[in-house]
């Protein structure tokens, strides 16, 4: 029997295990790096503070600024680096598993972990307000997606409306979000973190949404959160010419595939049978699925396949 292709074409289980394994060295020298940068920060910090001391007042603000940057710099370093090892972790005990059939960890399984939790999920949003890329850890996450992709309501929308971090507990979910709230309390979910992946000059990119079973976001996690979102966004999403990198390779974090192509495909399909617009057929898709309690991927796909007409 024919083994299935993996992602990248090559065949079968263990070609995956391969790449797994040479990623775990990529993974292993963009971490020292990332620690090398920290311990450099930390390094400079300590030298502006030792200024500080004989400077003269006027001068003193500026080194203090300069130390608060250090610090951060440095703050920023190790949790990149941390994000690095945890999906070298994931990565090295899944090609040490005989069981070829489990899926290949994602880094946003890395970036849940983390976090301390099981649901999390980024979205980058391109310059025109569209969804551009979805990445979620489990299927709790990517149900909560999928409810705001239909209904329009949710944390990643108003983080891209407000640029802020957005923290919703308990009651409060269905109170700000009528159908969303409603839909995810039934998922299990009873609190949840929105934070801004923001970069200058590129504004919001989009989100990185933590969802929680306990009725209150816990202050660990949420620090935690907008500490990850921070290192995420200025190091795993750098954007070229805005944080020099050259000496760290890419690791993707996309390595799932993008459920929103498909969902595209299938307006495409919707719109040239009802001679429609795009974007209505887009609506369409999203209502139909809001109405049939069914994930927007699996109607995409049936509409794809020709099994379902709108």
């Amino acid at each position: 029997m024919t083994e299935d292709p993996g992602p990248s074409g090559s065949a079968g289980p263990y070609a995956s295990v391969d790449r797994a394994r040479q990623r775990l060295a990529v993974l292993s020298r963009r971490a020292s790096n990332e620690r090398r940068r920290a311990a450099r920060a930390a390094e400079l910090a300590s030298v502006y503070e030792a200024r500080r001391e004989v400077a003269s007042a006027s001068f003193r603000p500026l080194l203090s600024r300069m130390i608060k940057l250090h610090q951060l710099l440095e703050v920023r370093h190790l949790e990149a680096a941390r994000l690095q090892e945890c999906y070298a972790s994931r990565l090295e005990g899944w090609a040490g598993r005989t069981d070829a059939t489990t899926a290949v960890p994602t880094f946003i399984d890395a970036v849940a972990s983390a976090i301390g939790t099981k649901s999390a999920g980024v979205s980058l949003v391109g310059e025109d307000g569209a969804e551009s890329l979805v990445a979620t850890s489990d299927h709790i996450a990517r149900l909560a997606h999928d409810v705001e992709f239909v209904t329009g309501e949710g944390p990643a929308h108003d983080v891209a409306a407000t640029m802020g971090t957005v923290r919703v507990d308990d009651s409060e979910l269905t109170i700000r979000w009528p159908r969303f709230g409603a839909v995810v309390a039934d998922l299990g979910v009873g609190s949840l973190i929105g934070v801004p992946l923001r970069q200058e000059p590129g504004g919001c990119l989009g989100a990185l949404t933590v969802y929680d079973r306990a009725p209150v976001v816990a202050a660990d996690t949420a620090a935690t959160s907008i500490r990850v979102a921070d290192a995420f966004i200025h190091t795993v999403l750098n954007l070229p010419g805005v944080v020099e990198d050259e000496q760290v390779p890419t690791v993707s974090l996309f390595d799932e595939i993008d459920f929103l192509a498909t969902v595209h495909q299938a307006a495409g399909v919707v719109a040239a049978h009802l001679d429609c617009a795009a974007g209505d057929a887009l609506a369409l898709l999203r209502a139909r699925a809001f109405a049939d309690g069914m994930p927007v991927e699996m109607l995409a796909r049936q509409v794809i396949c020709g099994d379902l007409l709108l």
